[in-house]
């Protein structure tokens, strides 16, 4: 059984029978994992962290043998976070973040750089607030490029021929489709040269990069609606539900 010390960041944190809770994270090192903390709900000093949701802690976990289920048995809290709580919208915002790389992200699968980019944004907006809009939109398309799982915005997702002038947006198909394939999804919106600009500067951007007001909801709306058609399940905090948690 070996032990390992890892960041981590909470996604989800829900009870496990009558004294324990289970944390999805995001760590540094060992990617995405699903880890037991036995008795923290009813000797919470027993530890320095609560594990809540949206909170930055340093874990010390052991591999087991009969499932994907770490035992964790020390967490530290590193950074609260309590910043993000300021309003509703930055809280609504931090939570899609948090929820989208729980659903994306594999598990145990080493992702550091998928790690700081939620570590980055969730600090930028604890610390900063900024443009929630635009925060939201480069942190997914980053996140899904990331994680393999970005729409395809160069060639035709019917036919793969290389889209230079004239495409139309398929969020049900994953991207791009080209005139000769519109007929797969007539419903396809055209895609704006500007548009596609943007959507392809957000993928290649570490940081997030100013962008044209007019242009927040348009690529707002693509994004969901490709995370729709995508996803596995629909997201709580795309549909109106609490920002935070715990199923």
């Amino acid at each position: 059984m070996g032990i390992h010390t890892a960041d981590a960041i909470v996604l989800r944190h829900y009870p496990y029978r009558e004294t324990s809770v289970i944390v999805s994270c995001l760590t540094d090192r060992y990617g995405k994992l699903k880890g037991l903390v036995k008795g923290l709900r009813v000797h919470p000093n027993r530890h320095r962290s609560a594990m809540e949701p949206l909170t930055i802690n340093r874990i010390v976990f052991y591999d087991t043998l009969t499932s994907s289920l770490h035992l964790i048995s020390q967490c530290d809290l590193r950074n609260p976070l309590a910043q993000l709580q300021r309003n509703l919208e930055t809280m609504r915002c931090a939570s899609f973040c948090s929820e989208l790389a729980d659903a994306v992200v594999p598990l145990e699968e080493p992702q550091p750089a998928i790690y700081q980019l939620l570590k980055d944004t969730l600090e930028r907006l604890a610390l900063e607030g900024g443009e929630l809009g635009a925060l939201r939109v480069h942190f997914t398309l980053r996140l899904l490029r990331l994680a393999g799982f970005q729409p395809q915005l160069d060639q035709c997702t019917g036919c793969n021929e290389v889209i230079r002038r004239e495409g139309y947006w398929s969020a049900r198909h994953g991207g791009l489709l080209c005139p000769r394939c519109l007929h797969e999804d007539p419903s396809a919106a055209a895609a704006e040269p500007e548009l596609l600009h943007a959507l392809k500067a957000l993928s290649d951007a570490e940081q997030p990069i100013a962008l044209e007001p007019m242009l927040l909801p348009a690529i707002r709306q693509r994004l969901d609606d490709f995370l729709h058609w995508r996803l596995d399940r629909p997201l709580k905090t795309m549909t109106g539900g609490p920002c935070r948690y715990n199923s």
